[in-house]
């Protein structure tokens, strides 16, 4: 009985502890893409995850996957990512059918996924999710010229 009243007590205290420890989750766009045209709407969600095509412009904290014909993302992570700058190819640990914050990508330094070289692959937790127009650049600069 006392076992359980302080396994009970102790879940107890960790859960408050936890729900005052989580804030409002930061709104704010990636500090190195606040003014760039590229990045549009924060979405909560890539759904169909698994059709995502391809991958590019990976950084230590973002990268931009391909998840359709016209449909662009910009992935922010959480802290540091170290591998997901050289990755030559990735996966996804998600809870369901869509791509969501808190969901993680497992990028791998090998073509061919992980390595069996006994050390895990190291996972990148969602933080936040953006639209994302890789010719929004492009169309700007020819704006400028055109302007000239």
């Amino acid at each position: 009985m006392f076992n359980l009243l302080r396994t009970t007590l102790l879940t107890g205290c960790a859960a408050a502890l936890a729900a005052c420890a989580t804030g409002p989750a930061d709104q704010s766009p990636p500090e190195a893409y606040a003014d760039d045209p590229r990045l549009g709407e924060r979405v909560d969600r890539i759904c169909f995850g698994r059709s995502i095509r391809g991958f590019g412009e990976t950084t230590r904290r973002t990268i931009v996957l391909n998840a359709g014909v016209n449909e662009h993302y910009l992935v922010e992570t959480f802290g540091t990512c170290q591998d997901l700058d050289w990755a030559r190819s990735v996966s996804f640990d998600q809870y369901s059918s869509c791509l969501s914050e808190s969901d993680s990508i497992i990028p791998y330094d090998s073509a061919f996924g992980p390595r069996q070289n006994g050390f895990p692959a190291q996972r990148c937790q969602i933080k936040a999710i953006y639209e994302w127009n890789p010719d929004a650049g492009e169309v700007d600069d020819a704006t400028d010229e055109n302007a000239r």
